[in-house]
């Protein structure tokens, strides 16, 4: 007698065969798990590689020629740098850093192997960036311009690679860290632990994708400058402006406009109580943003651009990463009352600021003051 499977054939539940499925997958994993993690080296250096090769026709190599030799006290060298391509005809970002010295000469290696003279467009002194130019020969290929990688991906912990074209035009280097923090430098930089050396400052810091974050500079939280962080190479603390910021000021360096931090100019109360302590006016210096809008002593400053601080901090971070120019809205609190005022920042020379007092007063029946102690004064706290 026949009989056909399919008459009265039913399918099991599909839970019926679980347990030896489970049993199946924890039977081999010991067996895949070895190959697995040999595999794994491979594949990051895999993945590293092709991210920078994803940007190396990005990348460019200069050289300074003459200028000094010393710089605030440091010695500096003559070795090459580095820079990142931001426009097709010719637009490269670098680092401040490189110009120090003055040099009398720029020199630009392209990806090509092309060597072009540069000429100095702008500068953003307040993150340390350079606009360089070269003029590209008659029928030349367009330059390639790097993707951007949102700051919001920068998350802490997320790979980070930092790549130059130092030591030689024909390649770049490349060293490998994470990302450590994001605002960093009162709100201006990204943070990583990625080795970063004065050649690298230029280059550019890459997610594992080869898209751009950012542009790598030395910076300090204390004073701006041409060297300013520059003693913190290959500590594992280094920074890098954020590409996303600076294709928003691009358009203002391609016209030629040097940009400069943006001051109120006003001094706080305690202001060495960075986060202890409402931000509480002081003083307000003569020709000044402030004084133009009738901010007075006593004024506390509770919002900025409608983002409520609390602590001279909260303040510096709301107002730290603006240009000389910028626009501000203040909301200030004065005899209880809440008061509307908008300024437009100032760059430092414009303001007259008044020099702190004597620190030492004259010494009883001596008749003669003492020698005064030198203050050191952080031009960041002039606000």
């Amino acid at each position: 007698m026949r009989v056909h499977a399919s008459v009265d054939y039913r399918p099991p539940h599909p839970l019926q065969y679980a347990p030896l499925i489970l049993l199946a997958i924890f039977a081999a994993e010991p067996l895949a798990r070895p190959s697995s993690a040999q595999d794994l080296p491979r594949l990051e250096e895999q993945a590293i590689q092709a991210a920078a090769e994803r940007v190396t026709n990005s990348l460019v190599q200069i050289q300074c020629v003459g200028g000094r030799q010393r710089v605030e006290g440091l010695s500096l060298g003559d070795g090459p740098g580095t820079g990142l391509i931001v426009s097709p005809d010719g637009l490269i970002i670098t680092s401040q850093f490189h110009f120090a010295r003055n040099p009398n000469a720029i020199l630009v290696t392209l990806p090509s192997g092309e060597r072009l003279a540069a000429r100095r467009v702008a500068t953003d002194s307040s993150r340390g960036l350079v606009l360089l130019k070269v003029e590209l020969p008659l029928g030349s290929r367009p330059l390639a311009v790097p993707s951007l990688a949102s700051v919001a991906s920068a998350r802490p912990g997320a790979w980070a690679l930092a790549i130059g074209r130092t030591f030689d035009s024909d390649a770049v280097n490349v060293s490998v860290g994470v990302i450590s923090a994001t605002d960093r430098i009162w709100g201006k930089a990204i943070q990583t632990d990625a080795k970063i050396s004065p050649s690298n400052y230029g280059g550019a810091l890459v997610d594992i994708a080869g898209r751009v974050w950012g542009l790598l500079v030395p910076l300090s939280p204390g004073r701006e400058g041409n060297v300013a962080g520059a003693a913190w190479y290959d500590s594992g603390i280094g920074f890098a402006i954020p590409y996303e910021a600076i294709r928003k000021i691009l358009p203002r360096l391609a016209r030629g406009e040097d940009l400069q931090s943006g001051f109120l100019g006003v001094s706080l109360v305690s202001e060495q109580n960075l986060f202890g302590i409402v931000p509480q006016i002081q003083r307000v210096h003569p020709d000044s943003p402030a004084a133009t809008a009738g901010l007075e002593k006593g004024d506390r400053i509770v919002a900025v651009d409608r983002q409520p601080v609390a602590t001279i901090a909260e303040l510096k971070y709301q107002l730290k990463p603006h240009l000389a120019g910028d626009e501000v809205e203040l909301l200030i609190e004065r005899n209880s009352a809440q008061l509307g005022k908008t300024c437009v920042l100032a760059n430092a020379d414009s303001i007259a600021w008044i020099k702190p007092e004597a620190a030492n007063p004259k010494l009883p029946g001596s008749g003669q003051l003492p020698r005064p102690r030198k203050q050191k004064r952080d031009p960041l706290d002039r606000l």
